[in-house]
C-alpha cells in the first residue's frame, strides 16, 4: 500500500514544517542530511519571515482571504465550509488559467486533484504578516461559521453591526476582492493590493531584510544569487547589517559540510561499484577545491565573525537550536577556521558519518548499503540562500505593482 501524507489542520507551525520537510525531499540542492536546518530556518526566519519555500507568488496573500470572507459573505455553514473552500480554491486555479498566468498557479497540473490548496501554504505567512487576525488554524476557521453565522443574524435582527472581535478576521483594510476574481484573474497585484502587502511587510516585521527591500521598492534582478549581493551593508540598520553578514558566513562555511558527506557518498557509491560513481567522486572533490578556494578569499571576513554573537542571534530570536547541532556547527567552523584540509580529514570525515547515523539512524546512507542505492547524486548541495528566491520574488510582485520599475 502507497505512504500518504495527510494534511491536518493542527497547529500553524506544525503545518509549516511538514510543508516545508515535502518541499525539502522535493529538491535534492536544499535537503538537509547533516542536520544544520535549525539554524538555516532561524535566518530565514529573521530575513524573510512570514515567508515558506514552498510559496509562490504573493497576490494569494490575497487570494486566500478572498476565498474566506467568501465563506462569511454567503454565511455558509461549518458542515459545508470545508467542501466550499477547497471549491472556490480550485476554481481559482482555472480562472488563473483563463487569464494567462502559467508559472506560479499553484495547482496548475493537479487542478481538482490538488491536495496541497493554496490556503494550507499561507495559513501562517497571513498571520505573520497581520492579513489574517483570526488566530485558530482552518479547522477552527471552518468550525466557527455557525457561531458567526448565528451572531450576524442576531445583530442584523436588531439592526446593529456584528460585535467587532466576531467580525474583524482579517486586516481592516484588506483590499476588496475584483469582481472578476473568479472568472479570470492573474497573478499581477493591482497598485492598491502592491501598496497593501508593501505595509503589511514593512509593519510586521520591520527589522527585516524582507522589509527593507520591500520600502525601497527597487527592483531585484532575478540572476542574484544570494541576498548580501542586492544589498550594501552600509544601506541596511547595524543589527540587520550584522544579521545578514552572519547569515552569509554561515552559508559560506557550512557548504563545505554538505560537500564533503556528498564526496563521501559517491566514495562509498565506488566502493560497491554503483553506477557514476567516479564521475561524482571526481565532481565533489572539483567543488571542495572550488569551495576551499573561496572560503580562503572570504578568511579575512571569516575570522572577524565573533562566535558568541553569532549563537546570541538565535536566543535574542527564540529559535531553538539543539545541542548536537551546536557542537557540530562549532567542530565544523573551528576546523574551517584552523585551515584543515577538508576533504582529507579523517576525523571530518568521521564526524560526518557520525552525525549522519546519529540524524537517520537506520536509513543513513553511509551505513546502509540499500539506502546508499537511492543516493541520486545530490543531497543538500545547494549553497543556503534563506528563502531568497521566495523574497526576491515577492519584492519584485510588489514593486511592479506599484510601478515602480
Amino acid at each position: 500500500m502507497p505512504s500518504v501524507v495527510g494534511w491536518l489542520d493542527q497547529s500553524e507551525a506544525q503545518q509549516r514544517k511538514m510543508r516545508e520537510v515535502i518541499a525539502l525531499f522535493a529538491e535534492s540542492g536544499t535537503v538537509d542530511d547533516i542536520g544544520i536546518g535549525a539554524v538555516r530556518d532561524a535566518f530565514s526566519d529573521l530575513l524573510f519571515p512570514g515567508l515558506s519555500t514552498v510559496q509562490t507568488r504573493v497576490r494569494y496573500f490575497l487570494f486566500v482571504p478572498w476565498v474566506f470572507q467568501r465563506l462569511d459573505l454567503e454565511r455558509v455553514s461549518s458542515a459545508r465550509a470545508v467542501q466550499r473552500a477547497r471549491e472556490w480554491e480550485i476554481e481559482l486555479i482555472f480562472s488563473l488559467m483563463r487569464g494567462g498566468a502559467a508559472e506560479g498557479v499553484i495547482g496548475r497540473d493537479a487542478q481538482a486533484a490538488l491536495k496541497q490548496l493554496p490556503s494550507y501554504i499561507y495559513w501562517n505567512g497571513l498571520r505573520s504578516f497581520g492579513i489574517r487576525l483570526f488566530s485558530g488554524s482552518r479547522a477552527d476557521y471552518f468550525g466557527s461559521m455557525d457561531h458567526i453565522n448565528r451572531v450576524g443574524r442576531a445583530h442584523r435582527a436588531e439592526g446593529d453591526d456584528p460585535p467587532v472581535d466576531d467580525a474583524r478576521r482579517w486586516q481592516a483594510n484588506l483590499p476588496v476582492a475584483p469582481p472578476d476574481l473568479w472568472d479570470s484573474t492573474t497573478l499581477d497585484l493591482a497598485a492598491e493590493e502592491a501598496a497593501f502587502l508593501q505595509e503589511r511587510f514593512v509593519a510586521s516585521h520591520p527589522d527585516s531584510l524582507l522589509a527593507h527591500l520591500a520600502r525601497a521598492a527597487t527592483p531585484v534582478s532575478a540572476e542574484v544569487p544570494f541576498p548580501w549581493d542586492a544589498v550594501e551593508p552600509k544601506t541596511l540598520p547595524a543589527p540587520l547589517a550584522a544579521t545578514l553578514e552572519m547569515a552569509r558566513y554561515f552559508s559560506e562555511v557550512i557548504h563545505g559540510a554538505s560537500l564533503l558527506y556528498n564526496l563521501l557518498l559517491a566514495e562509498a557509491s565506488a566502493a560497491r561499484q554503483l553506477p557514476m560513481a567516479i564521475e561524482r567522486q571526481d565532481h565533489y572533490r572539483q567543488r571542495l577545491s572550488e569551495w576551499q578556494a573561496m572560503v580562503d578569499v572570504r578568511r579575512p571576513a571569516h575570522e572577524s565573525v565573533d562566535r558568541h554573537e553569532f549563537w546570541s542571534i538565535f536566543q535574542s530570536s527564540g529559535a531553538n537550536i539543539p545541542w548536537s547541532a551546536r557542537q557540530f556547527i562549532n567542530g565544523w567552523l573551528e576546523a574551517v577556521a584552523a585551515g584543515v584540509d577538508i576533504a582529507a580529514s579523517d576525523e571530518l570525515r568521521r564526524v560526518i558519518r557520525e552525525r549522519e547515523r546519529r540524524l537517520k539512524k537506520g536509513l543513513a546512507r553511509l551505513s546502509n548499503d540499500r539506502a546508499l542505492e537511492t543516493w541520486g547524486g545530490a543531497s543538500g548541495v545547494a549553497r543556503l540562500d534563506y528563502r531568497w528566491t521566495e523574497g526576491k520574488a515577492a519584492v519584485n510582485d510588489i514593486v511592479a505593482g506599484l510601478g515602480t520599475t
